[in-house]
């Protein structure tokens, strides 16, 4: 090491290990909770010992609902933590909470496949991805501070990233209101979900970038 690089201090190296731990924890949690999804997929017997598919294929349209899902927060996390280089108290407690209602997802998931056209079943569902996905905003705006953020990061990036964070639960809130009435075509307005996030990713640039040039040109 030359005199001219800088020395790592005790306190940076144990905030880069506290870092680098929360999100390999993080990512080992996504992948537990996808890896539960496959456990209720199981080929039912017929009477007489014969496979019977077709009963199996709830359990498959909601393993990918909950696969696709899970799968959206865990490239939202990304997203979010790739702007960040340290950690926090409040961070690690608000990532807990949130991975949890990942983990839970399993159990919806179960539910709606057992009872696809019930309108407490699809409610019940809905109302778990949207609560995962109201913890994943949260986390933004906790984990969106100047002290824990990368060099460059602005607030513009921060409105951007929680805009798209509250896609999810705006569609499956929605879904709601369709299932107390007739839960059958609640689950098509779930395919709406990509096209919600690139309208609110959309909307999340154009403000944003205009909260970032305001800010550059304020004295």
């Amino acid at each position: 090491m030359t005199h001219d690089e800088p020395r790592p201090t005790p306190d940076s190296a144990t905030h880069d290990l506290g870092f680098e731990r929360l999100v390999f924890f993080s990512d080992s949690v996504f992948a537990i909770a996808i890896t539960l999804l496959v456990l209720d997929l199981k080929l039912p017997p017929g009477p007489h010992g014969e496979i019977q598919i077709g009963p199996l294929v709830p359990k498959l349209l909601g393993f990918v609902i909950s696969f696709s899902v899970t799968a959206l927060y865990w490239l939202a996390h990304h997203r979010l933590f790739k702007t960040l280089r340290m950690e926090s108290a409040a961070l690690r407690v608000v990532n807990l909470v949130f991975l949890a209602c990942v983990v839970f997802l399993a159990f919806p998931t179960s539910v709606i496949s057992e009872y696809p056209t019930t309108a407490w079943a699809v409610i019940f569902y809905a109302l778990s991805v949207s609560a995962t996905g109201v913890l994943m905003a949260i986390l933004v705006l906790t984990a969106r501070r100047p002290a824990l953020m990368r060099p460059g990061e602005t607030a513009g990036g921060t409105l951007r990233l929680f805009l798209r964070s509250v896609g999810v639960p705006l569609v499956f809130l929605g879904s709601c209101l369709v299932a107390i009435d007739n839960p059958l075509p609640a689950p098509l307005l779930w395919m709406l979900i990509p096209l919600v996030i690139r309208l609110l990713g959309g909307l999340g640039h154009w403000i944003g970038d205009r909260m970032d040039a305001a800010r550059s040109v304020s004295p």
